[in-house]
């Protein structure tokens, strides 16, 4: 009987080892999670250019990025995805569900509308609010929490218009026609005094609803004023060039969705004057990235994803910089002078001269131009140049 016991306990303490090594007690510390919310669009036409590209983005970099270390403890991103429906009722209502119920203390929010409605939550809540697409109006030294990773318009528009001066000298005049939304806006209220002060005329600023998918009336206005140039998407350059029409676009980004959409032969000489990941003179962790992200997805990499990744490498940089995931104060003082290791190279927050406080992340600011099928880097300026053009323009 004795016997039987003996081997009933050793059978009872290898199950207790079998099960503390499957719950994580072998030995090795036990792996926290960092929540970071993200307000996306999931649904419609922003939600297939935007959110689900920044979705699968997010995603990846979190895998990628997998465990890392914070003040000797391991931790994994755990990212908690809202539809914001790319409006302002959805940036409050994704910044009270992930504020109140999810208790996060670091957002995203993608859209100006919705990042501006989640801001005053955000900045009474004492959370870090990151917004991509917005304007200058959403930074400043009064709203401490509230930060740009993505590239801002305040900073590439300048450039693009610069480099315009001599690579075409034969443009004198610019219409822009943008979404009647806050990034709509943005991207207009960037691009007219920078147009303006390097000697251009702005002919026309035209702003369409965003659910508009009948072109044509506004396409007719704008081939009667015949600009040099439009700052526009495809959605308005396909039925200019039906018209005849034969001036060059310029816009924010790119997909071969839109090559597809407006024509292939429409879109020769398109010029995108904001980084995409696109192209042969990619940094070689982009590259990779990017393969990896076609791998696992079957799509093309396109700007909301690569966006959204970057993101999640600067924070991550940040935590570890700061030695703590929780300390919002202690975070945004790193990121306000820290430079931080990225898939696109060092980084860092600037944007002082622009709006008081560093809290844009300044990129690296190339130009491209679509030939044939494919996206060709013809300019590229630093960070820095790109930053002190801006300052010069805008103050």
């Amino acid at each position: 009987m004795k016997k039987w016991l003996v081997v009933a306990a050793i059978m009872v303490l290898c199950l207790a080892l079998v099960i503390g090594v499957a719950c994580g007690g072998g030995g090795g510390p036990a792996v926290k999670e960092v929540k970071i919310g993200f307000g996306l669009p999931l649904s419609g036409l922003m939600g297939n250019i935007v959110g689900i590209p920044a979705k699968l983005g997010l995603e990846l970099a979190a895998e990628k990025i997998g465990e890392f270390t914070v003040a000797g403890e391991s931790y994994r991103w755990k990212p908690i995805i809202e539809d914001n429906q790319w409006t302002s009722a959805g940036g409050v209502a994704t910044a009270t569900k992930l504020i109140f119920g999810d208790r996060v203390k670091i957002m995203h929010q993608a859209g100006s509308d919705a990042g501006a409605a989640a801001q005053a939550i955000c900045e009474e809540s004492g959370v870090l609010l990151d917004i991509a697409g917005g304007e200058m109006g959403l930074l400043g030294p009064d709203k401490p929490h509230t930060f740009h990773t993505s590239p801002t318009y305040v900073v590439h528009t300048p450039v693009f218009f610069h480099w315009l001066t001599t690579a075409h000298p034969e443009v004198r005049t610019v219409a822009i026609a943008m979404s009647d939304d806050e990034i709509g806006h943005a991207v207009a209220d960037a691009a007219i005094p920078a147009a303006e002060y390097f000697g251009y005329q702005v002919v026309t600023v035209d702003y369409y609803p965003p659910a508009t998918v009948e072109f044509y009336p506004l396409a007719t206005k704008l081939v009667s004023m015949d600009p040099d140039l439009v700052i526009g998407s495809v959605l308005t350059l396909k039925p200019m060039k039906e018209m005849g029409w034969d001036g060059l676009t310029a816009f924010i980004g790119w997909s071969s969705a839109f090559g597809n959409f407006a024509g292939w032969e429409n879109v020769q000489g398109f010029l995108v004057y904001q980084p995409n990941p696109m192209g042969e003179k990619l940094p070689q962790a982009v590259s990779e990235f990017a393969a990896d992200f076609r791998r696992h997805y079957g799509a093309e990499f396109t700007m909301c994803a690569y966006y959204a990744a970057t993101i999640l490498q600067v924070l991550t940089e940040a935590l570890k910089k700061a030695g703590t995931v929780d300390d919002v104060n202690k975070i945004i003082s790193v990121l306000e002078t820290e430079t931080f290791d990225t898939m696109v190279g060092p980084l860092r927050y600037g944007g002082e001269g622009l709006v008081g406080v560093g809290h844009m992340l300044l990129w690296p600011a190339p130009i491209a131009e679509i030939r044939d099928h494919s996206y060709q880097v013809i300019a590229e300026f630093t960070p820095e140049e790109a930053e002190t053009l801006a300052v010069e323009v805008y103050k």
